[in-house]
């Protein structure tokens, strides 16, 4: 394992890039133990699938996954960041025009390879995606030629 990291000053480094500012994930909780993390997702209008009609784009959704459980991961194993190999999401209902509930869960955290969870419920409760990540946990800094 690396040096512990501070997960609200990493949550503070992920949120300053432009995507990440754009998606504005709240993070509300974390347990780097289990390595669960808890999201608030206020909803913006830049999220909707159309103009007309209500619903979150189901890119924005999967972008959601992708971020929590890449960031699950990377506390759990105090990584800064780590590389998708796969993503899977299902999309169980329309996410209407409102703020999201995000829990991400590592499965599990391996030599080479990681997996996490994630859920994403409206403010009803509802079960609106679910999804799954693959990432790569070692040996990718030294290959990108970062530290």
């Amino acid at each position: 394992m690396n040096k512990e990291i501070d997960v609200e000053r990493l949550w503070r480094g992920w949120s300053a890039t432009p995507f990440h500012d754009f998606l504005h994930m709240e993070l509300k909780s974390w347990d780097k133990t289990t390595g669960e993390v808890q999201f608030c997702v206020p909803f913006k209008t830049a999220y909707k699938r159309s103009a007309t009609h209500p619903g979150i784009h189901g890119g924005v959704l999967a972008s959601i996954i992708d971020v929590a459980a890449d960031f699950a991961l990377a506390i759990h194993a105090d990584q800064t960041g780590l590389p998708t190999i796969d993503l899977k999401i299902d999309y169980l209902r329309s996410a209407g025009d409102e703020d999201l509930q995000v829990v991400a869960a590592v499965l599990k955290s391996g030599r080479s390879i990681g997996v996490a969870d994630v859920e994403i419920r409206d403010t009803r409760k509802r079960l609106c995606a679910v999804g799954r990540g693959n990432y790569v946990m070692v040996g990718w800094a030294s290959r990108s030629g970062t530290k």
